[in-house]
């Protein structure tokens, strides 16, 4: 019959059996002094701090930016660009920074956003009606696989940008269609 251990049910803390004892040291060598490890099951000592004095924990914007800037690395692309208002340093950018980046009149805002993916689209269309449905269909993939990859839902404000360019490319597209006259 085997027993059961209940680590629930131990009154105090459990040696381990000494290095030495574990490890027969090969004919020749030197026996070293072992460091008994104990487990202690059951008690619970407090603990005033977690992980030690002078740990630097970041904070989640830090952890975004971090993330942002190594996957732009590994991509080769720049970490720096140029915007109307100066030049932008992702490594350096603060929360602050970014949240005007992203704001209504910002450089990344949904209106200056679309406006520069609809102009590159138009400058790809070359009067050629089907490829502007190429080009909407191109920016449709896009944004799908963005979405796949952020895990199936992406940030509202990159759904407004996306409403935003289809508006844009359809407003565009009518002036091609014949009118009802």
């Amino acid at each position: 019959m085997t027993a059961t251990i209940d680590p629930t049910r131990s009154s105090g803390a459990v040696p381990l059996p000494r290095q030495e004892e574990a490890i027969q040291p090969r004919q020749g060598e030197k026996n070293q002094t072992a460091i008994e490890d104990q487990l202690s099951l059951g008690e619970h000592e407090s603990v005033n701090e977690t992980y030690g004095p002078g740990l630097n924990v970041a904070t989640p914007y830090e952890l975004l930016r971090n993330l942002v800037t190594k996957t732009l690395q590994e991509q080769g692309l720049e970490l720096q660009f140029s915007t109307a208002s100066g030049e932008v340093d992702f490594t350096t950018l603060t929360q602050e920074e970014a949240q005007e980046l992203v704001a209504d009149d910002g450089y990344f805002g949904v209106e200056k956003t679309s406006q520069r993916i609809v102009d590159f689209a138009i400058s790809g269309f070359g009067g050629d009606p089907e490829k502007l449905q190429q080009m909407k269909s191109a920016i449709d993939q896009g944004f799908s696989e963005a979405q796949e990859a952020f895990g199936g839902a992406l940030p509202e404000i990159s759904q407004q940008t996306y409403e935003t360019i289809m508006e844009k490319l359809d407003a565009f597209a009518a002036q091609f269609e014949p009118s009802g006259e």
